[in-house]
């Protein structure tokens, strides 16, 4: 028996199917030209399994209200940059890398079992979907629409959330923790309705601050599951 045969099970009558192997993503191709630099100029489209360059260099084009489903997002471009180039889209079973540190602001698009890879410093707007983080750097994420991790795994220490903040940072201000970690709360408590943050990038000491917050109900990391 050969050594496919065996990890396949060929012996016992399975057949490898073409239809059940995944098709080879290829690189999306820009779709439009100005002052000689190619850009992709795309509203409304659907975009499967491609490999997808979101990019900001001598001309800004527009993924705008774009569909993208099981696609491999490469983010090459600052933050405010990634938010006008993907503007009111969706993203459903995409790998979202951020190549470059997603730093400051919101951003709008609709995520759907996806995953992101990269450094994250920001805000989403919408709701998220099954959505993993195990890959992300994060520093602070607001998610404006989620009240719960139901909807978000991949969360451990030192990174935590802070479920339903804007309940319950009134409980959470009468711990005495470092001013940056109180800044931070300060700055979220409006508008996040879940806040993920990295403790180790708001203290020198990060284990003091676990501790005096890990029996909150409201704490969740990989940590108290």
């Amino acid at each position: 028996m050969s050594i496919f045969n065996k990890l396949f099970g060929r012996d016992n009558n399975f057949d490898l199917k073409e239809d059940t192997i995944p098709a080879k993503k290829e690189p999306l191709s820009p779709n439009s030209v100005v002052h000689g630099f190619p850009i992709h100029r795309r509203h409304g489209e659907k975009i499967i399994n491609k490999i997808v360059e979101i990019d900001a260099k001598e001309i800004v084009g527009s993924f705008l209200e774009c569909h993208f489903i099981d696609c491999e997002i490469k983010i090459r471009c600052s933050a405010n940059y990634t938010f006008v180039l993907t503007n009111k889209c969706t993203f459903e079973n995409c790998l979202i890398w951020a190549h470059k540190k997603q730093i400051g602001g919101n951003w709008n698009p609709r995520f759907k079992n996806c995953a992101f890879k990269g450094r994250f410093e920001l805000r989403f707007e919408n709701e998220l979907f099954n959505c993993d983080f195990s890959q992300a750097k994060i520093s602070s994420v607001g998610l404006l629409k989620n009240y719960t991790l139901d909807e978000i795994t991949g969360i451990s220490y030192p990174t935590v959330a802070i479920i339903d903040l804007k309940t319950n940072v009134a409980e959470l201000e009468k711990i005495k923790t470092p001013e940056s970690f109180n800044d931070i709360i300060w700055v979220s408590k409006r508008n996040s309705g879940l806040l993920i943050l990295n403790l180790e990038e708001f203290a020198s000491n990060p284990e003091e601050i676990w501790d005096s917050i890990k029996h909150l109900k409201f704490i969740r990391t990989a940590y108290n599951k």
